[in-house]
């Protein structure tokens, strides 16, 4: 689930601007010991359960890696830097949610690798190619972190920093690891979770029976 500042996430984005590339994410990524993918899920999974009944008012992806050392992302799309900085006010003012988040904040402080990394990125559609990725649209996604130009088709994030992530998409299994294979080193393929997640309503209805655990919570 989302931390401070990371928990700039919320006021709900309007349907249509959902629908698109978003032109700014908001990331934050987790770096867990390997061998604890059990508590992982369970501090993930009900970090996420009891925030959004504290009231987390804008969708967010969790993401788990699913190669290479183990991370788990959350990514908030955002129309415009405004909007950003309108969700960050808003956040300020949830102070039960965001004593929620600092109590399992300290749950996972035991099963990190390194610190926490997140920060925005800004969508470069000049570096970009193939078809704009929507999030939520795909259960898996092939992402390379790199300061490189992308080696294949994708979505392209450029923080401020000039680290860039290349996001493709895939349908299955197979089908990412295809992908990785040409999307360089620095890659790795990422499942959707959907009990990480708060998912949007059209990211529901394209498909219902994968994002029904959230609908349990």
């Amino acid at each position: 689930m989302l931390k401070l500042p990371a928990l700039v996430l919320g006021l709900a984005l309007q349907m249509s601007a959902r629908a698109q590339t978003p032109l700014i994410l908001y990331i934050s990524r987790e770096f867990w010991k390997p061998g604890h993918e059990a508590e992982l899920n369970r501090i993930e999974a009900e970090a996420a359960r009891v925030c959004i009944g504290l009231g987390v008012p804008h969708p967010y992806l969790g993401i788990e890696s699913l190669t290479g050392s183990k991370e788990v992302w959350y990514i908030n799309g955002f129309a415009s830097t405004e909007e950003l900085a309108q969700i960050a006010e808003a956040y300020g003012k949830k102070q039960e949610l965001l004593a929620a988040m600092n109590r399992f904040a300290g749950q996972r402080t035991e099963f990190k690798s390194q610190p926490d990394s997140e920060g925005s990125a800004t969508y470069r559609p000049e570096l970009s190619r193939g078809a704009g990725w929507q999030m939520g649209q795909e259960r898996f996604l092939v992402i390379a972190v790199t300061k490189g130009n992308p080696q294949s088709n994708g979505t392209v994030f450029e923080s401020q920093d000039r680290v860039r992530f290349v996001v493709t998409v895939a349908k299955t299994r197979s089908e990412a690891d295809a992908k990785l294979s040409s999307a360089g080193p620095d890659a790795k393929i990422f499942a959707v979770r959907p009990e990480f997640s708060m998912p949007a309503a059209e990211w529901i209805a394209g498909d219902p029976s994968f994002w029904a655990k959230t609908q349990k919570k």
